[in-house]
Parts: C-alpha cells; sequence; structure tokens
C-alpha cells in the first residue's frame, strides 16, 4: 500500500508541473494583450491597413447611388431621391441607370463600327410591305405597317421579318436596290430595300439618348461626356403603350430621333377626328411620340374649337401603361426634352 501512495503522489506532481508548463504561456499571453489594450493606438497599429488607406483616398459615394453612372442634372421636378427607388399603387419600382446606360454602350460600339440610320417607312409613305406569308405579322409578331422587309438571304426573298419604321441600323455596303444592315437591337444582319433605308440621315454624332424603362414605367435622358461617358441629365416618371383593340405597347429596341413636333395631334379611337393634342412632341418609330399631358379640344356653343392650353400633371404617369403606343411624360419633362433634342445626334432607347 505505501507503495501505490508513492506512485500516486509521484503521479499528481507530474500532472500539477504539466499543468504549469501550459498555463503560463497563456497567462503570459493574456497578459499581453491586456497590456496591448492599455496602449495607445498609434502603438497598436503603426499603419492602417492599404484597403482603409485607400477608401480614404477619395470621398466616399453617397449611399445609394450608382457608383457607375454620372449625374449633371439639368432638369430637378419631381425627383425620386436616392435610391431611386419607390412604389407605384404598391408595386416596386426604380430607376435602373446601370442597365440603361449598359444599353447606351451597345449603341456606342455599333456606332464606332461605321454609319447608323435608321428605317423609314411612316404611315407607309415609301411603300407598302410585302405580306409574310400571306399575313400582316411576321413569325417573331411584327408588323407588316409602318416597316420595312428585312432579308436574312438575298436570294430569298419568301423569308424575311418586319424591321419598323425608327429602328436604328448600321449601314455595312449598298448593293442593286438594296442595303446590307446590322440591326442594333439583334445584331442580325438584313438586306432591305434601298428606299426604306435612310443613308442620307445617319447621325452625325451620338451625343444624347433617351431612355425608356417600359418595366418600370419611367425615363432618362443622358449626355455623352468626355471623359466620363454618359452622364444623367434628367429622369423622371413615365407612361407607355397598353394592349388593347386601338393601343399597341410601346415597342422595345434603339430607334433615331427622327423629328419634334410642339403638338402632335391625336384622333378620337376609329376615327378621323381629331380629338386633342399632346405637346412637345419627339418622334422616333411610326406613330410613337415622347410627349407631355395630352389635352381635348374644347366646343364652345356655336361649336368653334376652344384650345385647352397645356397641362403640366396627370396622376397617371408612372403607375401602368395606359397610353396608345406614345411614352407620355410630365409636360415639363417633355419641353425640356424638346428643347434639349438635337437632330442627327440623339437616339431612344426602350428597355422591358
Amino acid at each position: 500500500m505505501r507503495h501505490v501512495s508513492l506512485i500516486l503522489a509521484a503521479l499528481s506532481l507530474c500532472v500539477v508541473l504539466l499543468g504549469a508548463a501550459i498555463l503560463v504561456p497563456v497567462i503570459e499571453e493574456v497578459r499581453e494583450y491586456a497590456e496591448a489594450m492599455e496602449a495607445p493606438a498609434e502603438e497598436l497599429i503603426e499603419e492602417p491597413p492599404i484597403e482603409v488607406a485607400q477608401l480614404f483616398e477619395e470621398p466616399p459615394i453617397e449611399a445609394g447611388q450608382p457608383d457607375t453612372v454620372k449625374f449633371d442634372l439639368k432638369y430637378d421636378k419631381y425627383l425620386v431621391p436616392e435610391p431611386y427607388t419607390y412604389d407605384a399603387d404598391g408595386e416596386p419600382r426604380a430607376f435602373r441607370f446601370e442597365k440603361m446606360v449598359e444599353a447606351l454602350q451597345k449603341a456606342d460600339e455599333e456606332f464606332s463600327r461605321g454609319r447608323i440610320t435608321y428605317v423609314d417607312n411612316y404611315k407607309n409613305r415609301k411603300g407598302d410591305a410585302p405580306y409574310y406569308y400571306g399575313k400582316n405579322t411576321d413569325q417573331a409578331g411584327g408588323s407588316r405597317s409602318a416597316s420595312a422587309p428585312g432579308y436574312p438571304d438575298i436570294s430569298d426573298k419568301k423569308e424575311f421579318c418586319y424591321i419598323p419604321d425608327g429602328a436604328l441600323v448600321r449601314v455595312i455596303r449598298e448593293d442593286e436596290g438594296f442595303v446590307k444592315v446590322v440591326l442594333v437591337e439583334s445584331d442580325k444582319i438584313y438586306y432591305i430595300p434601298a428606299k426604306y433605308v435612310r443613308t442620307d440621315d445617319c447621325l452625325t454624332a451620338l451625343d444624347k439618348a433617351i431612355v425608356v424603362d417600359r418595366s418600370n414605367q419611367n425615363i432618362a435622358t443622358f449626355e455623352k461626356r468626355d471623359p466620363g461617358g454618359w452622364t444623367v441629365v434628367s429622369y423622371s416618371l413615365a407612361t407607355t403603350g397598353k394592349v388593347g383593340k386601338y393601343y399597341q405597347p410601346t415597342p422595345l429596341g434603339y430607334f433615331y430621333a427622327i423629328e419634334k413636333r410642339e403638338r402632335f395631334y391625336y384622333l378620337f379611337d376609329g376615327t378621323d377626328e381629331v380629338e386633342g393634342y399632346a405637346p412637345y412632341a419627339i418622334r422616333f418609330t411610326a406613330g410613337a411620340y415622347i410627349h407631355g399631358i395630352g389635352v381635348a379640344f374644347r366646343y364652345s356653343e356655336d361649336g368653334s374649337r376652344i384650345t385647352p392650353g397645356i397641362q403640366e400633371f396627370s396622376r397617371s404617369i408612372g403607375t401602368v401603361p395606359l397610353s396608345h403606343k406614345c411614352v407620355r411624360n410630365y409636360t415639363s419633362h417633355a419641353k425640356f426634352i424638346y428643347d434639349w433634342y438635337v437632330h442627327g445626334e440623339t437616339i431612344v432607347v426602350v428597355i422591358e
């Protein structure tokens, strides 16, 4: 028994010594940490990490502002504040400036490669496009009205698609009776009868753009700055076209800003009778305009027409698609675009 007691005592001594060996470094580490925490901050970190130093070399971007988009607003009414999100009748919406700029960069690429012009067949003035196998729509649902036929293979006149009035195209070459083009929207190559292609009205510069976001029912205008690229100069809510008997959705794609009118007159549905007018209009495809709030004519007791003047505001702007095909704006924003527009330097892009 005495031997057993001696053995146990020896084992206990070993455990104590081993524990001390383990605890001493730990205690020293804790002591060093405690002393360090009491030291001045400059003794803890001699230099800030590289990432932190870089962060404070330039002022931070304001919260919510897209860091890839520049702003120099020339129109400042009805602004949606950063982070440029809002609700429309309970539905979340946003100004997708980055996506708008991406769409414009595609146009930039095509412009850098050659002449950019557009398809011209407003009101079928250059001639009706052929029927597609006896129909007024092509395989993709494109409409024959105010369009030109685009042939992928010039030797096969049966297969083609309808390319709408105003659509941006890049000219590759002019053949006998046809112009070989790239459709900017799709990058596809087509042969279009020469009478439908405005080779005499190509873009002289690509410095201004109007981008319509059909999904979010809003609009922004951009200017090309060097350096800096595309810069937002205005943004606002807007209302695009809906589906219906006398209505059409505002078409997606890339379009030439063809002309401007101080007023454009619209008709009563299904008639040739003028109902009213919309002010400060920019036409970009067929009968589709970017314009201010439309107003209907009034009539006196003797039947004479009374001009209704200008209306600035509509509660429907920016809610849901409601127009016949056009893009409605607050009239002050339409006036800004009307004055700002330059023919031959401005395009319209409609995104989803």
